[in-house]
């Protein structure tokens, strides 16, 4: 057994309590009847991506123990040598999901990996991918400043109307019981957007990721919205990518 473990740092302890106080300040106010309190507590886990749980576990730490409640308890935790060879990469497609979505949870995280079978189910720990992820600069906490500040500036990098540019990607999606005989197919979702209003034009999953789904999803775009003056499509196969003009 590996005894070579290290201890998390006081510094990310005081950050994380300061963390915790932040969610759950509004929620100490005496004046609060029971029905309020609840109400607000619902808001506060939803708006942090927590379950209603964790927060009335932050709430009953700080009535008991204050400030120090708040902190994570010392633990240990094993190093590099006791995780996933692959565990770096694991950690950068992590933040790449989180990048997508900031809103998206730990947890969510770890079942997208296992279902894209990037890891076995069991591999990945909650708490140690939350710790790698605070310590990129990715944990829930930080995302939360990341949306607020999107809030205020996203539209200064849109084009200015609707259908000047339409914007499309495609993902992996999960394996479903489609194929021959039942058998499970990966799936991929491709989409397109329009750059000015963020709305979904198009989108749906199909059974591959051949060139002609992107055709059908700018096709499906302009059947239902019309014509848009100008494209971009992330297709990595660019020997079968099919050739769009500038004006649709």
């Amino acid at each position: 057994m590996n005894t070579n473990k290290k201890l998390i740092s006081p510094q990310w302890q005081e950050e994380e309590a300061l963390a915790r106080f932040q969610i759950i300040s509004p929620l100490l106010e005496e004046s609060l009847d029971e029905a309020k309190y609840i109400q607000l507590r619902r808001q506060q886990a939803e708006k942090y991506d927590l379950s209603d749980k964790t927060v009335r576990r932050y709430v009953n730490a700080y009535r008991q123990n204050g400030f120090e409640g708040l902190k994570p308890k010392p633990r240990h935790y094993y190093q590099k040598g006791n995780l996933p060879d692959n565990y770096e990469e694991l950690v950068q497609d992590a933040i790449q999901l989180r990048r997508e979505v900031p809103s998206r949870s730990v947890e969510k995280i770890i079942m997208i990996l296992e279902m894209e079978k990037r890891v076995a189910p069991g591999v990945l720990k909650r708490s140690t991918l939350q710790r790698h992820l605070y310590e990129a600069g990715f944990g829930a906490e930080q995302m939360e400043v990341y949306r607020e500040a999107r809030k205020s500036s996203s539209k200064r990098y849109c084009k200015p109307h609707r259908m000047m540019l339409v914007q499309g990607d495609i993902k992996e999606g999960i394996y479903l019981p489609i194929g021959k005989n039942g058998s499970k197919v990966k799936t991929y979702l491709s989409s397109a957007i329009d750059d000015h209003s963020r709305m979904i034009l198009s989108s749906k999953f199909y059974d591959n990721e051949e060139a002609k789904i992107v055709e059908d999803t700018f096709h499906n775009a302009i059947l239902k919205y019309g014509k848009f003056d100008r494209c971009y499509f992330d297709y990595s196969d660019k020997s079968t990518m099919p050739i769009l003009s500038e004006t649709a």
